[in-house]
C-alpha cells in the first residue's frame, strides 16, 4: 500500500508539473454528489479528496464503473478521477506544498517519518559482488534507520514481532535484445539456529513480451525474531538501474 501511495503521489506530481492548469482550486466541495460526472469552470473538492488525470479511460466512462467516487472535467478539459482518501490526499498536499516552495527540504520536514521505532527506509548506494549496499544517510532527505545495519545490506531486528517489509528494485534491459529472467527476493537469516528463509520472492522476464524496464516490488507482513537479519537479494546485478531513489528497502514494526 505504501508503494501504491508513492506511485499515486509521483503521478499526481507529474500531472501538476506538466499541466499547471489541470486544477484551479482545491477547496470545499459540499454538494454531496458522489459517483457522478459533471462539467465545471474549475474543480473544487473536499480536503479528503485526491484527483488524478484519467483521460486514458475514455470519454464514456462513468464513476460507477470505477473505484473512484467521482469524475470531473477541469477548466482546460482534462478528465479528473477523484478518490475520497483522507490520509493520501493530505500527504499529496504536503508533497506538492514542498515542491512549490523555494526552501530546500531539511531533515525536520520528515521528522515524523524518521522517528518511528523499529523501522527503517534505505536507498540503494552501490553494488558489490553479490550484495546490494544500502544507505540511510540524511542527505537523501527521507532515508533513516532505527535498526542496526550489518555489512551495509542487512537489517537486524531488535524486538520480536510482526513487521511490514518492502523493497523495490528497478531493472533496465534496454542493452539486450531479449529480456532474461531475473529473480529478486527478501530473505531472512536467524543466526542462533542458522536458519535461512525466503520471506518474499519475485521474478520477471524470460518472455518475448517482457518490457525493457521493470520495477520489481515486494511487500508483505512476516513475524521476525530478535536477531533476525533481513536483506534483499537479486540474482543478476548487471540490469539494476542505480538511479538515485529508484531502489529502496524498508521495514516497520506493526
Amino acid at each position: 500500500m505504501l508503494f501504491t501511495a508513492l506511485l499515486v503521489l509521483q503521478y499526481f506530481y507529474d500531472i501538476r508539473k506538466d499541466d499547471g492548469n489541470a486544477t484551479e482550486e482545491l477547496g470545499a466541495h459540499a454538494n454531496g454528489q458522489l459517483a457522478k460526472n459533471y462539467f465545471s469552470d474549475f474543480i473544487s473538492v473536499s480536503d479528503n479528496t485526491l484527483c488524478v488525470e484519467c483521460g486514458y479511460l475514455g470519454e464514456n466512462i462513468s464513476a460507477e464503473e470505477t473505484l473512484y467516487n467521482q469524475i470531473l472535467i477541469s477548466k482546460n478539459g482534462s478528465r479528473m478521477c477523484c478518490l475520497e482518501y483522507g490520509s493520501l490526499a493530505s500527504l499529496a498536499r504536503k508533497v506538492l506544498k514542498i515542491s512549490d516552495s523555494e526552501k530546500p527540504i531539511d531533515k525536520d520536514s520528515f521528522s515524523w517519518w524518521r522517528e518511528r521505532p523499529n523501522s527503517a527506509h534505505l536507498y540503494l548506494k552501490d553494488l558489490y559482488r553479490t550484495q546490494l549496499h544500502w544507505t540511510a544517510t540524511e542527505e537523501t532527505g527521507s532515508a533513516f534507520s532505527k535498526l542496526p545495519i550489518v555489512d551495509q545490506n542487512k537489517f537486524v531486528i531488535e524486538k520480536t514481532g510482526h513487521y511490514f517489509v518492502y523493497a523495490a528494485v528497478v531493472f533496465d534491459f534496454r542493452t539486450v535484445t531479449k529480456v532474461p529472467q531475473v529473480y529478486f527476493n527478501i530473505t531472512g537469516f536467524l543466526p542462533v539456529i542458522s536458519r535461512f528463509t525466503f520471506v518474499l520472492m519475485g521474478k520477471y522476464g524470460g518472455s518475448p513480451f517482457s518490457e525493457k524496464r521493470h520495477t520489481g516490488y515486494l511487500c508483505g507482513i512476516s513475524k521476525f525474531y530478535k536477531g533476525h537479519q533481513i536483506s534483499v537479494s537479486v540474482n543478476d546485478h548487471s540490469f539494476i538501474d542505480n538511479t538515485p531513489y529508484a531502489n529502496f528497502f524498508g521495514i516497520f514494526k506493526l
